[in-house]
């Protein structure tokens, strides 16, 4: 209530004049201002000091004669929300309720209300009163005949006492009020708390600084499975000794307890490990409230599944997946630690790089798959020869690389490597074939011949091809002469990709003529190299290099692109129409767009595909389906295909039926033993009457003498090509004989005065 609203009396009295003399006492006619002095001369007599306007009592009277009436007025007050501070009750009032009565009723209306007892009689007794009335702190009693200042005195106290009760009251209900509203919020919050606890995916324990568990949620027990008796002890250190019982890494649990002893303050992130292989994250937190640490949240998450991934990625990452042998980024790992090994103990280790000999003939003529079994059968036939402490991997393919631990000098690595390559001596079978196998190692030293892991592989690598160059099936330590071999080598690459960008290659052909009609009717392409410094490089001396870094490709499309030019130029020139031959690689074949690149380039130059001829060799078409299909879509192109060095791989008629082959290419070392090797002889003749049998035209290569020419005369050969007739020349000279091809001084000069 305001402190300046008007407070509201009652006067219960059967006399009207006594009402009006309270009315006269409580408020005066005197003006406001003379009103006010005295009521503050009278509070400050009341309360012993100067007492604000804003405390001052003003009053709103109302009156009843009768006690029922009165108690009406105060309820109909209390209904309105506007009860009365104060009742002057007379003590007697007939006929109706008397003052006890009377008052008996307001309480039970009111009980709040400052009740005085205006009596005049003598024999009323305060004792039987508080009897009746019950010992009560807002009951009075003011004796008749009063005074004026004992009516105000009794009214300014008892209201002011009322309006302080009440403010109590108010007060201490929207207390109450307030921590109804902070219970429920905190109910709530409580609720929330628990709910938010619950719905996590996390086991939850909280324990406060004594150690003693104060809350978990259910997760918690799931993933436990605690005995009833550690839950129910709730003390943390047991449930702690118990866990490190039930674990495999305790140690590393007790280390992070032992930090947080140290540093309460310390987070601390780790992983349990179970004896039946399950893993838990934990992480564990302080908890606080207002910036005061009470205790400590753990939070334990079952990673099991993600754990057995991670291992898994890991190991895929690690491992060669078909061998399941180290991999290179293993195998850079070991030889780390090496290294560090060779730093602390001055112990030495070797480096052993090996490739399987010819191992692509197994893919290549059997199949992929054939190869892999393979490579496992080399796993484990090469780990039987192997320590413990070695390392033994797989860097890809058919190459394998070995760490040899704690050696003490070359004789033991020498004695190693052997050990290696008679792993081999015995056939491995596959899918119905018995396949012989070699291996050609390369072997450095740490520190000797190299101090990081880059040369250290390199290295080991280069006298891995030098063992091959050799012949295979050896090994082979790394020497500072390899080392200049290979940069030479590095050289000749650099010279070749130079080359390429430069435009220093040229075309030489060799006329192929027909024996029936004495003309010349092919060319075959080849190329050299114009260096500017070292002049003409034959093939031989570049070409197996182009094939070992993929250089052949691009070289082989320049080749293509430039002979069917320089053909369909002699056709615009009106020159006889001649089919060109040229050699297609393996590398070549594995180029996914072979057959588009070939049809744009005859498109670009013009050429009728009749008159390209592209040869292969029969170890690049035996069992190899992919270069089998892709046969298949140039001989829709209308692309002529010459089978080359037929009869020193896996003749067979079964693969030439499968072969759109036009014609066979016999090999020159047949040419060559004519007359000479009776069997060299007998296999000529099969070639050309197989040939024959199947509609395929034969062309014999070779030919350096009249006595073989005779002889491929008597065979029926088709045609033939050689120094007998002519050496790989230039186009202006090749040329020429197009020109003069139909003179009969060219044909008696070539096939009767050589």
């Amino acid at each position: 209530m305001s402190m300046n609203q008007n407070l509201r009396l009652i006067v219960i009295d059967d006399n009207p004049d006594i009402h009006q003399d309270f009315i006269k006492i409580l408020m005066t006619s005197k003006p406001q201002a003379k009103q006010d002095a005295e009521i503050q001369d009278l509070e400050r007599a009341i309360f012993g000091s100067e007492v604000s306007d804003a405390v001052l009592s003003k009053f709103e009277i109302d009156t009843a004669t009768q006690g029922k009436e009165g108690v009406e007025k105060i309820a109909a007050a209390m209904q309105e929300g506007k009860p009365y501070a104060l009742a002057f009750v007379d003590i007697r009032m007939p006929p109706g309720w008397d003052g006890i009565e009377t008052i008996k009723h307001i309480w039970e209306v009111d009980s709040n209300i400052q009740v005085v007892i205006c009596t005049a009689y003598s024999d009323y007794i305060w004792e039987e009163t508080v009897e009746q009335l019950g010992q009560k702190d807002n009951l009075l009693i003011l004796k008749k005949p009063f005074d004026n200042v004992s009516v105000r005195q009794l009214a300014c106290a008892l209201t002011r006492k009322w309006q302080l009760l009440e403010e109590s009251k108010q007060y201490t209900s929207s207390l109450e009020e307030k921590v109804q509203q902070r219970t429920e919020s905190l109910n709530k919050s409580l609720s929330l708390m628990r709910a938010t606890l619950e719905s996590s995916a996390d086991g939850v324990l909280v324990v406060n600084n004594d150690s003693q568990i104060t809350d978990f949620n259910n997760k918690f027990i799931d993933m436990w499975h605690f005995p009833d008796s550690i839950i129910q002890n709730k003390k943390f250190d047991v449930m702690l000794e118990y866990i490190t019982s039930i674990i495999d890494n305790p140690d590393a649990v007790i280390a992070d307890m032992e930090k947080i002893e140290h540093d309460s303050n310390e987070i601390v992130i780790g992983h349990i490990k179970f004896k039946d292989k399950r893993i838990f994250e934990y992480y564990a937190q302080p908890y606080t409230v207002e910036n005061t640490m009470v205790g400590r949240v753990w939070s334990f998450r079952d990673i099991s599944i993600r754990a057995s991934l991670e291992e898994e990625l890991q190991y895929q990452a690690t491992h060669d997946l078909l061998t399941g042998l180290p991999n290179r980024v293993l195998l850079r790992d070991r030889l780390k630690q090496a290294i560090a090994k060779y730093d602390r103990a001055n112990t030495k280790f070797g480096i052993l790089f090996l490739d399987l000999d010819r191992f692509k003939l197994i893919n290549d003529s059997i199949s992929h798959e054939a190869g892999d079994t393979v490579l496992c059968a080399v796993t484990d036939r090469l780990k039987s020869v192997l320590r413990d402490e070695d390392t033994l991997s797989r860097l890809g393919g058919d190459e394998f690389v070995i760490i040899a631990n704690d050696v003490k000098d070359e004789t033991g690595l020498a004695e190693l490597a052997n050990k290696l390559l008679g792993v081999f001596d015995s056939h491995f079978s596959v899918e119905g074939h018995d396949v012989m196998l070699s291996t050609s190692i390369g072997i450095c030293v740490y520190p000797n011949d190299g101090r990081n892991i880059d040369l250290l592989l390199r290295n080991a690598d280069i006298a891995m091809y030098h063992a091959k160059e050799l012949g295979a099936n050896q090994y082979q330590f790394y020497t500072d002469e390899l080392n200049k071999k290979n940069k030479e080598r590095l050289n000749k690459e650099m010279e070749l990709r130079q080359a390429i960008a430069n435009n220093e290659f040229i075309l030489y052909y060799q006329p192929q003529f027909d024996l029936k009609s004495e003309k010349l009717v092919s060319i075959e392409a080849l190329i050299r190299w114009l260096h500017p410094t070292k002049g003409m490089i034959l093939p031989l001396d570049f070409i197996p290099l182009a094939e070992e870094t993929g250089l052949i490709v691009p070289i082989g499309e320049w080749v293509l692109r430039s002979a069917c030019k320089q053909v369909k130029q002699w056709q615009k020139q009106g020159l006889p129409h001649i089919r060109v031959a040229v050699n297609i690689t393996t590398k070549q074949f594995k180029v996914y767009n072979l057959v588009q690149i070939i049809d744009d380039i005859l498109k670009e130059t013009g050429l009728e595909p009749r008159y390209l001829e592209l040869e292969l060799t029969e170890t690049m078409v035996i069992n190899n389906i992919e270069i089998v299909n892709t046969i298949h879509e140039l001989k829709k192109l209308g692309i002529q295909i010459v089978l080359d060095d037929f009869g020193t791989g896996y003749s067979s008629l079964n693969y030439l039926r499968q072969i759109p082959v036009d014609r066979l290419k016999i090999d020159q070392s047949y040419v060559q033993n004519i007359e000479s090797d009776r069997g060299d002889d007998v296999i000529i003749q099969a070639i050309i009457a197989m040939a024959k049998s199947m509609n395929l035209e034969v062309l014999a290569e070779g030919v350096e003498s009249k006595n073989q020419l005779e002889f491929l005369k008597k065979q029926k050969c088709g045609e033939v090509q050689g120094f007998y007739f002519s050496k790989p020349i230039s186009a202006a000279d090749c040329e020429k004989i197009l020109k003069e091809s139909d003179a009969p001084k060219l044909k008696e000069a070539i096939f009767e005065n050589h």
